[in-house]
């Protein structure tokens, strides 16, 4: 009855699912949003979005915003079309991209900058490992909301659980530092 969406996936939550988004999480500075990283191997001789042409490029999934469909739209927008002029290989999450660009599995990989900045503040890899070769503008981040059919009254009180809840002191914080 309760779920959060990623914003990828949030239009068809709501067009083929009957999800209501409620709330998202907000930062510190006030925003709400997170950006599409097209990361590559600091070793890589790619430079810019135009360099992709004939490499192996990871997308996380097709339902993923920044992972797949901005990437789709932003990069069909300087003549880049992915799956055209690049091989397209779907690497299942954002981790496994990020760490596929890491270890040389993949030339690049346009992911969320929330999931990079996670991982390597767990030391799962070096901040000079990578080199952001483009950034987005912000995105929503996850939607979190329920189903189209509860009652009214149910909606409001979730709402207000999500919006009155303690995050800084929860076990939440640790892990979404911003």
């Amino acid at each position: 009855h309760i779920a959060g969406v990623a914003s990828g996936a949030t239009p068809y939550a709501v067009n083929l699912g009957g999800f209501v988004p409620q709330v998202a999480m907000e930062k510190f500075d006030g925003t709400t949003g997170y950006t599409l990283q097209l990361i590559t191997h600091r070793d890589s001789t790619i430079k810019s979005v135009a360099d992709l042409k004939g490499k192996r490029v990871a997308h996380v999934a097709p339902s993923s915003n920044s992972g797949d469909t901005a990437p789709r739209v932003l990069f069909g927008a300087m003549g880049i079309k992915p799956g055209v002029d690049y091989e397209v290989l779907y690497s299942g999450k954002h981790d496994n991209s990020i760490m596929g660009v890491v270890n040389k599995d993949y030339d690049a990989a346009p992911v969320a900058n929330n999931v990079v900045d996670r991982m390597r503040e767990r030391g799962m890899f070096k901040k000079d490992d990578l080199r952001v070769i483009y950034e987005s503008r912000p995105f929503p981040r996850t939607a979190f909301g329920v189903a189209h059919d509860l009652p009214p009254e149910l909606q409001e009180k979730i709402k207000l659980a999500f919006t009155s809840f303690d995050f800084k002191s929860s076990k939440l914080a640790k892990e979404f530092k911003d």
